[in-house]
């Protein structure tokens, strides 16, 4: 039996024409389109999810177009480069980062997408012998409520990618920090590594000096010129340790060119503990947008259970339309429904509750993570604070005194130079042990901001 003649039995069965039930169908349809054409407007509208990077990381706008490496606004090179313009200058041109922040645009058209009407369909059955022409339009009803689950789940996906990028911004501080660090520590370690160098030139003059006055052997000359060539050796090894780390710098901020010849300037004030770590993971809890982004996936897994619920049949509306006949020009409503007879979408089903299953334990894994970060992050700080103070607390003053005396005593004639040129390497080591010292102070730092999701001073 075809549409029409069923709709011509139900006509005639329940005593309506079927010109009247066109006409309330007619009156009826367009204020239902309406609606659902109207709700995909108000959805998208109203998805305007700017990442909070800015908020997160306590720097400048980030650069949403273009790609050519540029200096934006507020970072002067001419001064020397900092580590906060450092970080302005990877959010501005990292390609990365930029390449992360085009997922956004995937997850904004995921939305449009589901917003989207499926077309009608138009059928055409043209006569041929005493049939006349036949026309149907059909229609998807089911859109009427499975649509806005649709786009509910759409909207909660396009915030958790913006949230999710709030977090590759602030690896990416961290990573551009961690590079700054390493650039300065190599450059301390170059300079104190050509110290040494120019001990160990002293100690071979002597030494040649006093093998020609016959106070030693041959033997120790060698020593002292192989101690020499293993002190340059190190030397241009620190050398080439500055242009690596430069290098891994102007990769982030992708101005490798540029930062070759830039001078980096060392942070003002040296970072200290944090009192309250209790306090610290309670506002990493309450500010990690890999947290929040884990909150946001259960939630569209959650929209999508609803989702994969509604599809369990399928409803269509069909306008049935006739050419004249023996009657007149002919037009009826109907529908056309799958009986869910032999699945109800049942793996659909499961499989969107296994989705918020992973969801709920993934967010539990993230908030694992997060207190280790932070109180990882927190007992490094702690550590290179207190090994810092004990350097310049006793380490420090110890080989200082030592230098001083051994001076004095070879002024006195007490000693010979090579005490006074030990002493000195000492202090030189002990320099170098500070230098270290401090970087690592300042990584942990770094890694206990990116733990807490957001920028804090950890001023004395």
């Amino acid at each position: 039996m075809t549409h029409r003649t069923w709709f011509e039995s139900a006509s005639r069965a329940n005593g309506s024409p079927r010109r009247s039930s066109s006409h309330a169908f007619s009156r009826t349809l367009p204020v239902a389109l309406a609606v659902a054409l109207l709700a995909p407007v108000g959805a998208v509208a109203s998805a305007q999810s700017p990442t909070d990077i800015e908020r997160q990381t306590g720097h400048g706008a980030v650069r949403t177009a273009g790609s050519d490496p540029v200096i934006p606004d507020g970072v002067i090179l001419a001064d020397g480069l900092s580590d906060d313009e450092a970080v302005a200058l990877a959010l501005w041109n990292n390609a990365a980062f930029h390449a992360d922040l085009a997922a956004l645009g995937l997850a904004r058209a995921d939305l449009v997408e589901a917003g989207l009407l499926k077309n009608p369909i138009l059928s055409f059955l043209f006569p041929l012998g005493p049939k006349q022409l036949e026309a149907t339009v059909t229609l998807p009803l089911e859109i009427f409520w499975q649509r806005p689950r649709r786009v509910a789940a759409a909207k909660v996906d396009l915030e958790r990618v913006a949230t999710g990028l709030e977090q590759n911004a602030l690896d990416l501080v961290r990573d551009t920090r961690l590079a700054f660090i390493d650039v300065l520590l190599a450059q301390a370690r170059a300079r104190l590594a050509h110290e040494p160098a120019e001990l160990r030139r002293e100690v071979a003059s002597l030494v040649e000096a006093r093998l020609r006055a016959g106070e030693i052997a041959e033997l120790e000359l060698i020593a002292a010129r192989a101690d020499l060539e293993a002190a340059d050796e190190m030397a241009v090894r620190r050398d080439g340790d500055v242009v690596i780390a430069r290098t891994r710098l102007g990769s982030l901020t992708n101005l490798e060119d540029l930062l070759t010849s830039i001078a980096l300037t060392t942070p003002p004030a040296e970072p200290a503990v944090p009192a309250n770590l209790d306090a610290l993971v309670t506002a990493a809890l309450a500010a990690r947008p890999d947290l929040r982004a884990s909150e946001l996936a259960i939630e569209a897994a959650a929209k999508r259970a609803k989702w994969e619920a509604s599809k369990v049949a399928t409803l269509s509306g069909i306008l049935d339309i006739n050419g004249s006949g023996k009657k007149g020009f002919e037009a009826g409503p109907g529908i056309a429904a799958e009986l869910p007879i032999f699945h109800q979408n049942k793996g659909g089903r499961s499989r969107a509750a296994a989705e918020v299953e992973r969801a709920a334990r993934q967010f539990l894994a993230v908030r694992e993570r997060i207190l280790l970060d932070v109180r990882q992050a927190y007992a490094e700080v702690a550590q290179a604070r207190a090994s810092l103070d004990a350097l310049r607390q006793s380490v420090m003053p110890e080989a200082s005194e030592t230098v001083k005396a051994a001076e004095l005593a070879f002024r006195d004639g007490d000693q010979s130079y090579l005490f006074v040129l030990e002493a000195t390497r000492r202090l030189a080591d002990a320099r170098l042990a500070e230098a270290e010292a401090l970087a690592n102070l300042r990584r942990a730092t770094a890694r206990l901001e990116r733990g807490l999701g957001r920028k804090h001073d950890f001023k004395p």
